[in-house]
């Protein structure tokens, strides 16, 4: 199938909507996004496990990621989970996810370069 034919079986709204949501959610647009309620953090506590806790997710995020190979990611349609009438693609999705694992990469970088932080030593980039 050419990647018209399939462009065009995607419905048209959650085409714009994965398409918005992914330029509003990068770190370089300009735009600052308040999180939605449901997404708040509970406190400012940080977890002693914090870190093995998020490797942990991202492992089960890759095994459900690896468990939708072969299937036609841009012809399957989700609901979002905050806002029930915004849609998008499975693809988009996992583009959405990306975005917004990247942007806590960013906050986290300027939290280890600001003042007050212990070593205050410039994150370096992994190349």
């Amino acid at each position: 199938m050419s990647a018209l034919a399939r462009k065009s079986s995607i419905p048209l709204l959650p085409r714009f909507f994965g398409k918005l949501l992914i330029r509003t959610l990068r770190a370089d647009s300009g735009r600052k996004v308040k999180a939605r309620p449901a997404f708040d953090p509970s406190d400012s506590h940080i977890p002693v496990g914090i870190i093995a806790s998020f490797v942990e997710q991202q492992n089960q995020l890759l095994r459900l990621v690896e468990a939708t190979h072969g299937l036609d990611l841009n012809g399957i349609t989700i609901t979002s989970p905050v806002v029930r009438l915004i849609t998008y693609s499975l693809m988009d999705s996992y583009r959405i996810i990306v975005v917004h694992e990247q942007n806590h990469f960013v906050r986290a970088r300027r939290v280890m370069e600001s003042h007050g932080f212990p070593g205050h030593a410039p994150f370096e980039r992994l190349a």
